[in-house]
């Protein structure tokens, strides 16, 4: 049979004698013991180089033990890259100051945290790279091994060569080096989480151990949030932009709709009370972001999400969200012109898309906005073929200086941003890139029966829509966190589909052997009324 990477392949059906086992651990201790004497060689080298500096000494216990973890459940690898990606802020928040979190520095580079030069790799890249070489290695130890099948992975390889291809391109215009790894190291994280995720989480228990993840820490974030509202700020919010990073806005709008998702399809698992507990504290905080976009992704997304439920679910969600929209245009109707924050924030941010105030901060950064769109068209117009990746874009309207050090190389649109850099050849292939993921995660979504499966893949569709929306806007596709975030929820909406068909398939080798009474007869394709949740 012919193995292929398009977004209509169905996961290859077979009959194993037992349920797959969790292919993430080494034979024995030999790869840890091998590891182990590398790092403590390669130490002895820093350690030299440094003039026996006293930060190496403690970087090397962390990197031994991350060698030693990883050599034995490699699947840990995600779980931290995920955990910090939802919990370690990228960039401070202005206006506020001593956050705990902002002090790791999980995104910052190893040179700078070190002293020693040569490591000019941060964090996030020494345990991406720890696990691709931990998981190259298994290959040579473990005879448990195998390659999963990824996706369209033609696609995702196509993407990847073009941010080559530009960058080189953009390097041979005169672009700067270290600009241009700024610009694209963000989608080089989006595609190493995907591609590396998609081989190592092979169990429903290592699914739901992310889920776990995500939920726990945006309740964290919202915790943070309510804390500095209340007693970092004493609830003033004047000349104060968000309480939390601009991403987290948008990852509290994905627990929103993983929420909605587990009450629509029926899941009541452990989970759906957790979101229902830390709900209170987690849209306070995503109110006080004052991030405008996500208020209107999260509406794209709740319509999206009532749309693709079957008909007679669709017409009940209809019935219960109705009172609930109703609500929403008499608090806009109320509030619309009103002239204090408080209850009345979030209808103002509303009416600032559609109205401008004149003299607010939100008309401002609207004329900013549309002062980029002038010079990215024009650079458009003027470089079809592109500018390539470290190249400043043309700028015939005057923009105001901002404080992020890039935005005459990354403006706020950043679909404009990849046709200005890529052209119209690099262009196509980035929305190639994006709009087979949404119809791969429409196919994931249509194929499986688990509610707990079908939910985390609606979220991941959701998720890359919101994500495409809020970058024509707000930057974010070129920032650490919403990149690693978003790679792990799709890789996830693509092992979700593969583990159902294995868990089926081992159910259905069990039923081998017994009488038609005793076997549990149903009709494929049609998924269980009753509320479901995820096994043991």
């Amino acid at each position: 049979m012919r193995l292929s990477t398009s977004i209509m392949d169905v996961p290859p059906r077979h009959v194993p004698c037992k349920p797959p086992a969790e292919p993430t651990s080494m034979a024995g201790g030999r790869g840890a013991f091998l590891l182990a004497v590398f790092a403590s060689a390669a130490g002895a080298g820093l350690l030299a180089l440094t003039n026996g500096s006293p930060v190496v000494i403690p970087a090397l216990c962390v990197g031994v033990a991350l060698l030693v973890v990883f050599v034995q459940r490699l699947e840990f690898g995600i779980y931290i890259l995920l955990s910090t990606a939802l919990l370690v802020e990228q960039y401070q928040i202005f206006g506020i100051h001593d956050i705990v979190t902002a002090k790791i520095p999980f995104y910052l580079n190893l040179n700078l945290i070190t002293g020693v030069k040569p490591l000019v790799f941060n964090p996030v890249e020494l345990v991406l790279g720890l696990m691709v070489g931990c998981w190259f290695l298994r290959a040579t130890i473990s005879r448990e091994w195998s390659l999963v099948r990824v996706p369209n992975l033609g696609v995702a390889a196509l993407f990847l060569v073009m941010l080559i291809v530009f960058t080189a391109y953009g390097l041979a215009r005169g672009g700067d080096w270290k600009v241009s790894l700024w610009e694209i190291r963000a989608l080089y994280y989006l595609c190493g989480s995907y591609l590396i995720t998609t081989q190592i989480i092979r169990t429903r228990r290592q699914v739901q151990i992310c889920v776990w993840i995500v939920i726990v820490m945006t309740a964290i974030k919202g915790c943070q949030g309510c804390w500095r509202y209340f007693v970092t700020l004493h609830g003033n919010l004047t000349g104060i932009r968000a309480i939390v990073g601009h991403e987290d806005a948008l990852f509290i709008t994905t627990v929103f709709l993983l929420g909605l998702s587990f009450l629509l399809l029926r899941y009541r698992g452990k989970e759906l009370w957790l979101l229902a507990l830390s709900l209170p504290m987690t849209f306070a905080t995503y109110i006080w972001a004052q991030r405008r976009i996500t208020f209107g992704t999260l509406g794209i997304s709740i319509l999206i999400m009532v749309a693709m439920l079957p008909a007679e679910r669709r017409r009940n969600a209809i019935k219960t969200m109705a009172p609930f929209a109703l609500l929403f245009l008499v608090y806009l109707a109320a509030f619309w012109n009103s002239e204090g924050g408080g209850i009345a924030m979030p209808a103002q941010k509303i009416k600032s898309v559609f109205v401008e105030k004149k003299g607010t901060e939100d008309e401002s950064s609207n004329f900013y906005r549309k002062a980029e769109l002038v010079n990215l068209r024009q650079t458009i117009h003027d470089h079809p073929l592109g500018i390539g990746f470290g190249n400043k874009y043309e700028i015939i309207m005057p923009l105001d200086r901002i404080d992020f050090p890039l935005w005459e190389y990354i403006p706020h649109n950043c679909i404009y941003w990849m046709w200005v850099k890529t052209g119209f050849i690099g262009f196509t292939i980035f929305w190639l890139f994006f709009g087979v993921a949404i119809i791969q995660a429409v196919v994931d979504y249509r194929a499986m029966r688990d509610a707990y499966f079908k939910s985390l893949a609606m979220m991941a569709l959701l998720f890359i829509v919101s994500q495409v929306i809020v970058a024509y806007y707000d930057l974010q596709i070129v920032f650490f966190r919403n990149m690693l975030y978003l790679g792990i929820v799709m890789a996830l909406a693509v092992s979700v589909r593969r583990i159902e068909a294995e868990e089926q398939a081992a159910g259905a080798g069990k039923t081998i052997g017994r009488s038609d009474g005793d076997m549990n007869i149903s009709t494929p394709g049609q998924p269980s009324d009753r509320p479901t949740g995820p096994t043991a």
